[in-house]
């Protein structure tokens, strides 16, 4: 069975300070598995490394994309797996590295979170049942139709409700258990190493995210957002939702001013941070450590690849 070493943690914990310091310390090629960092043009907001630092440092599946292209995770999940086989006939070692949840989910579950793409009619229609009644009625229409994956989930897990039902109706009315448990014969399997790094105390966290975010507007961030707008002029940018990005281009466009764009973005960044946290903290696979604690995890990755 072969190698791979997951390094997660919070937005600003220090995640890519880290996988490079371990990049200089073991034979590993980084892979990047962050939503944002896969497109082109979108540096300063997602914290992209420099092309300094990746001349030196290499990260994979960054700056893969056009601005405009979409993503989905089932294709996150093909080029994940097209990078790991790379770099193990390459007899090296994939150190994934990255704050997206969703992507280590679909890594973890073995491309289970995606069955095919979902057509855009079938999220509208999500949309509006959602709109038109309210998300227990989601809830409840789910678990008419597969009791089982309904009881696996919290009535007001909304993404897990929505997501499901996605696979619902995009499966010809199949129930999602069964497709799952059908899909789960076809899972890759991998000796996996999963780190997680934690603040020791969320009031230093939440600096950090401020700091950062200092940083990007410093280097430039709304220059970086009007470039890339009027660049793509007109265009639906997946990126241009995220957090930072949408604010910045609503700030822009003249519907905020520019303290509530910078509010609005420290308070969702410190909410994914919260919702990340929570995550790592339910992943019973994952060793966690603290920022402060670089020897211990040297010597944890040196057992795991003796």
């Amino acid at each position: 069975m072969k190698n791979v070493i997951s390094l997660m943690g919070p937005t600003a914990s220090g995640k890519t300070e880290l996988a490079i310091s371990l990049n200089k310390e073991f034979d590993i090629e980084i892979v990047s598995v962050d939503s944002v960092m896969v497109y082109k043009k979108f540096n300063i907001g997602s914290a992209k490394p420099d092309n300094n630092i990746l001349k030196i440092h290499p990260h994979r599946m960054i700056n893969i994309l056009e601005p405009w292209q979409k993503y989905s995770v089932a294709k996150f999940y093909e080029d994940l797996i097209l990078n790991i086989e790379d770099i193990h006939k390459r007899k090296k070692t994939p150190l994934l590295v990255g704050g997206s949840i969703m992507y280590f989910k679909t890594f973890f579950s073995g491309g289970l979170s995606d069955m095919r793409e979902v057509p855009e009619e079938i999220k509208n229609k999500i949309q509006k049942m959602l709109h038109e009644n309210n998300l227990s009625y989601l809830y409840s229409f789910l678990k008419d139709v597969d009791k089982i994956s309904a009881e696996k989930i919290h009535h007001n897990d909304k993404y897990r409700i929505i997501r499901l039902l996605e696979i619902y109706f995009s499966n010809e009315l199949q129930k999602p258990s069964s497709i799952m448990k059908q899909c789960a014969k076809n899972v890759q399997y991998f000796k996996n190493l999963n780190i997680s790094i934690m603040p020791s105390d969320r009031s230093l966290l939440h600096s950090k995210i401020d700091a950062r975010f200092k940083n990007m507007m410093d280097k430039g961030l709304l220059d970086e957002i009007s470039q890339i707008k009027k660049s793509h002029k007109g265009m639906d940018l997946p990126a241009m939702k995220t957090i930072g990005y949408r604010q910045g281009s609503e700030h822009l466009d003249g519907k905020i001013d520019l303290d509530s764009m910078k509010s609005m973005t420290l308070a969702a960044t410190r909410q994914l941070a919260k919702r990340q946290i929570t995550w790592l903290r339910h992943l019973d696979t994952s060793t966690v450590y603290t920022s402060l604690d670089y020897g211990n995890i040297l010597r944890r990755i040196d057992r795991f690849l003796a």
